[in-house]
């Protein structure tokens, strides 16, 4: 949509829905104007990553023009400008200083999470549970099964005492289904404890070693992938820097 957009503009000009009146009072933008976003003239603009999730950093003031930059546009105005070179080396700056910024803040957090996690990493013995019927065995392991989404949803959002609590009900839940399978002849089967980790990338509490689809669930979020670009694109800048000066 944004693409159909700007080759509309590039054919008829932005101008093209306004009154004359207008028309007074507009100011075409270019890729060197104030009101541009250098990030998004860079590569892409750390606003856009993190939208309706808890690392949202909120709308961008500055604007973002495919037209501007995209380079199967007839005009590719930035990528045709003598200075293009310079500019371009100027925006990737402020990108990689923005972006360092925000990976500053969110190992602070993750270094915080960290010692959190260290403070409730003794777990909590299960107390011994009265038998039940066989049947109840099921309904211990979906009583199991809501409270890992509910530690999943609060590890997201930071929570993590309230999830360091629903924990320790997992665990005493673990306890009944081991005791209920004993009762019944079954074999016994250990209760895994499940703890908190922390993940490196984007700061986000999970449940160690979880079922395969949460954790796809979460390496394919919004926040995780975000946090990934912005990590990435540091670690090129500074390869890039170094080799530059070599």
């Amino acid at each position: 949509m944004d693409l159909q957009r700007a080759m509309l503009d590039e054919l008829m000009g932005a101008d093209r829905n306004l009154t004359e009146e207008e028309r007074k009072d507009y100011k075409e933008i270019t890729w060197d104007s104030k009101e541009v976003c250098a990030y998004y003239m860079a590569r892409f603009c750390p606003h856009d990553l993190f939208v309706n999730t808890k690392s949202d950093i909120g709308p961008c003031d500055r604007v973002h023009d495919p037209k501007l930059k995209e380079r199967n546009l007839p005009s590719a105005i930035f990528e045709k400008s003598p200075r293009h070179d310079a500019y371009l080396a100027k925006f990737e700056a402020e990108l990689a200083q923005r972006c360092e910024k925000l990976v500053m803040e969110l190992d602070r957090r993750v270094r915080r999470g960290r010692e959190r996690l260290a403070q409730g990493d003794e777990p909590m013995p299960p107390p011994p549970l009265s038998a039940d019927k066989s049947e109840r065995l099921s309904m211990v392991e979906e009583k199991i099964k809501n409270l890992l989404v509910q530690v999943e949803t609060l590890g997201e959002v930071g929570k993590v005492d309230e999830a360091q609590a629903l924990m320790k009900k997992v665990d005493e839940l673990n306890a009944e289904k081991a005791l209920i399978q004993c009762q019944n002849d079954k074999v016994l089967v250990v209760p895994q404890e499940k703890k908190m980790a922390l993940c490196e990338i984007c700061g986000s509490f999970l449940v160690a070693n979880d079922v395969a689809e949460r954790t796809q669930s979460h390496i394919t979020g919004k926040q995780h992938i975000g946090y990934g670009m912005v990590r990435d694109y540091i670690t090129e800048y500074k390869v890039s820097e170094v080799n530059f000066t070599v």
